[in-house]
């Protein structure tokens, strides 16, 4: 009986029923965080995560299949496929440790992480150094790595060649390496 009940509410959510979808997602969620607060002790990242898995399962929910397991057991496969994944990303992610000049190295290959814009004192840093460069210089820095801008994007609002772009991000960086060397207060 109920998993007859069950079946007909899930057929009910793929056939778009907004309110039975918000009540499962409801029932769902803290048993979701609670399973990302285990992975990671950090509510705002687990709300993230949360937040990722009700996506996915928004999106996927048209493909669940009743015969290989309960919504509930389903929207948990999903929850660990995203906790896969955050760690992988994790594991991809440069280990930031207080060294600036190292981590502006890396600053190359991604935008920085959460974990450093969140602390003021390593925002501020970074604000002031950034301040002290060329309009051009910080402008091409901000586009691509405060606004993800890519090289094509930037090319078009600044009126310059991708080229220019690339080598004016190159000059750029080592500017803000630089002034980050002399900006950045000494280790303790």
């Amino acid at each position: 009986m109920a998993d007859e009940l069950n079946q007909q509410r899930w057929a009910e959510i793929a056939k778009g029923a907004a309110d039975t979808w918000r009540q499962f997602v409801r029932q769902q969620i803290p048993r979701l965080y609670g399973m990302f607060m285990k992975s990671w002790p950090n509510p705002s990242l687990a709300e993230e995560l949360v937040q990722r898995t009700v996506f996915d399962a928004v999106r996927g929910r048209a493909c669940y299949d009743p015969s290989k397991g309960r919504p509930e057991q389903w929207i948990c496969g999903i929850a660990r496929n995203v906790i896969r994944l955050e760690i992988r990303k994790r594991a991809a992610r440069p280990r930031v440790n207080g060294d600036l000049s190292r981590y502006v190295e890396t600053i190359d290959a991604e935008p920085l992480p959460d974990e450093i814009l969140e602390q003021e004192e390593t925002a501020a840093i970074v604000r002031a150094a950034l301040n002290k460069l060329e309009t051009r210089q910080q402008k091409v820095l901000k586009a691509r790595y405060i606004e993800d801008l890519p090289a094509s994007e930037i090319a078009r609002q600044m009126n310059i060649t991708e080229k220019a772009v690339h080598s004016l991000l190159y000059r750029a960086r080592i500017s803000l390496r630089e002034e980050l060397g002399t900006t950045a207060p000494p280790e303790r």
